[in-house]
């Protein structure tokens, strides 16, 4: 066998024991919450990263190649699941249904509803770093290394994040609750 195989296995091995449940769990969220794809997902993310190291690239920071890598997957089939959930109503009935949607969705908010409109305003990395910083509560220095940049540079974003959900927060919270004074 050779040594780069070797090598790869061993990493390959180690990175699973180290990130594989972490790696599920962000597919997880990013996936809104379908764990079977999540669980193919970060086993295809690890995938890519045994085949890139068995042509001999190396990785000074695995984790951070591995969510990025995850993160594209998951964004991947989630356009997938779009595409096939639009060719699942006949359009005839789109216009029907919509304005059924509307109309109930009018009278029942739910928190998790609005919570997942305000998220898709968010921009990818910032959508990332939510994910990261409040869903899974994983601390600077962590979230530093799996985005590649530094400590410093990820509490400012966080701080740039904490404004733009402010802003995105408070006229939805306004006509929330405007309709249910």
């Amino acid at each position: 066998m050779s040594q780069v195989k070797q090598k790869a296995d061993a990493l390959l091995t180690e990175a699973y024991e180290k990130y594989n449940t972490q790696l599920i769990k962000f597919c997880y969220t990013k996936l809104l919450e379908d764990k079977t794809v999540a669980d193919d997902i970060a086993q295809e993310a690890m995938l890519v990263y045994y085949k890139r190291m068995l042509k001999g690239e190396e990785f000074e920071k695995p984790l951070a190649f591995l969510y990025q890598t995850a993160h594209n997957l998951c964004k991947n089939a989630n356009k997938k699941a779009t595409k096939q959930a639009m060719r699942t109503v006949p359009l005839e009935n789109a216009t029907d249904v919509a304005a059924q949607e509307e109309n109930s969705r009018a009278s029942e908010l739910d928190y998790d509803e609005i919570k997942e409109k305000l998220l898709e305003k968010l921009s990818e990395q910032e959508l990332m770093l939510y994910q990261l910083k409040y869903v899974e509560n994983r601390s600077l220095k962590e979230i530093s290394e799996m985005m590649d940049i530094s400590p410093n540079a990820v509490a400012k974003r966080t701080q740039r994040l904490r404004s733009v959900i402010k802003e995105l927060v408070e006229p939805t919270l306004s006509i929330y609750e405007g309709r249910y004074s």
